[in-house]
């Protein structure tokens, strides 16, 4: 986990890695969103220009969804954030969450510390 000074007495905390991840996945999908709005309305030539970009940026969500179920959770609260966002993913329809990333999510929930 990264360290970063996080308050103004200089003293080194921790930072949030499955709030992070998140955090990193929601920008990817905005992205996401952004370019299929920009592809539907594109011209021929625009499009070409920002299919590869699209496809990429596809790829991009995908790794951070699958760090993002993998990370493993520090606390029941890390938990509960996690859990509810994965559901919203799959409720909302966000994005395609994967059989796998639903067993990756389910395995960081087993090293929770009691």
């Amino acid at each position: 986990m990264a360290v970063e000074l996080a308050c103004s007495n200089e003293e080194a905390q921790e930072t949030d890695a499955v709030v992070d991840l998140i955090a990193a996945h929601r920008r990817a999908i905005s992205e996401l969103e952004c370019l299929g709005k920009r592809l539907m309305h594109a011209e021929e030539a625009e499009a070409a220009l920002i299919g590869p970009r699209l496809d990429a940026a596809m790829k991009s969500e995908t790794v951070i969804r699958r760090q993002a179920a993998m990370a493993p959770v520090a606390n029941i609260c890390e938990l509960k954030i996690k859990a509810a966002y994965f559901k919203r993913l799959m409720n909302n329809g966000w994005c395609d969450v994967d059989a796998g990333d639903l067993h990756e999510l389910l395995r960081s929930f087993l090293d929770l510390p009691v």
